[in-house]
């Protein structure tokens, strides 16, 4: 993939209005991969703006309406500047929630692809609650905004209040907008698709595993969360919540320490 063609729109919040140290990592080497990068922040301090990388634009805006407006923001900016041209561009959004612990093997995954037309990409895939990309790292042509319904979609985003109605209307809303204009979900992690039964004999015997056996459903979770170990492998990445509530129902046991020898515990828990 032409590094020329590949635009960056990152989605940035710290509690505290700090820049991570891993994050300054990740865009450093993203300058390497993308031709512009656009950094939205809700809540930066402006001692913290020096810290970027040269040559990023950096929008601040008010901290209402969760990543997805911090992305409709970038969105903005790039039509201005693009004269809503994105004919030749591969867009990618990327937000804070994820710790990036090697980020060029996550940044030489996601860039190597071509992307089509009728394909929505994302890292992973999903079928928690319903079939959806995962919104904290997907990408795109941008000749899907040649769709009438997929340009007005970006732009009736406004600010939600409340985080579920945030994930129903716009995390599930996006996927639900592509497949309903025939675009296809992809995504670079199969794992937890693959592990769901697909022919009926499959399926009755899946289904009685679950019910008599309490089999775990892990087709339908979300796999950053329970196959955090590949994601950490693959793409160099971990979910700062995932960090943070440390819970053991996801086998994160020695991943503090594995961050703390990294100097990126404190990063995690700071955030």
């Amino acid at each position: 993939m032409n590094k020329n063609n590949n635009v960056l729109i990152f989605a940035h919040y710290h509690s505290k209005g700090l820049i991570r140290k891993d994050i300054l990592n990740f865009l450093k080497k993203s300058k390497k991969f993308f031709t512009k990068i656009i950094f939205v922040s809700t809540k930066i301090k402006g001692n913290e703006i020096c810290k970027i990388p040269s040559g990023i634009k950096i929008i601040k805006k008010r901290n209402v309406g969760y990543d997805f407006c911090s992305y409709k923001k970038g969105l903005v900016y790039l039509s201005s500047k693009y004269k809503r041209n994105f004919s030749n561009k591969n867009l990618f959004f990327i937000n804070s929630s994820i710790l990036f612990i090697r980020p060029e093997k996550l940044l030489n995954s996601i860039t190597r692809k071509t992307l089509k037309n009728k394909e929505f990409w994302g890292l992973s895939r999903s079928l928690e609650l319903t079939n959806h990309i995962g919104t904290y790292c997907f990408f795109f042509s941008g000749k899907l905004f040649e769709n009438e319904n997929i340009f007005n979609w970006w732009k009736s985003i406004k600010p939600l209040d409340d985080r579920n109605k945030v994930v129903s209307k716009y995390e599930l809303g996006l996927s639900n907008l592509m497949i309903k204009n025939n675009i296809e979900l992809k995504s670079f992690y199969k794992k937890n698709i693959e592990l769901k039964a697909n022919n009926i004999f499959e399926k009755i015997s899946q289904r009685y595993k679950e019910i008599f056996f309490k089999t775990p459903k892990y087709y339908k979770k979300n796999p950053i969360n329970y196959f955090w170990k590949d994601f950490y492998n693959k793409y160099g990445i971990i979910k700062v919540k995932l960090i943070k509530e440390n819970n053991t129902k996801y086998g994160t046991e020695g991943l503090r320490s594995i961050l703390k020898n990294k100097n990126l515990l404190f990063e995690a828990l700071n955030n």
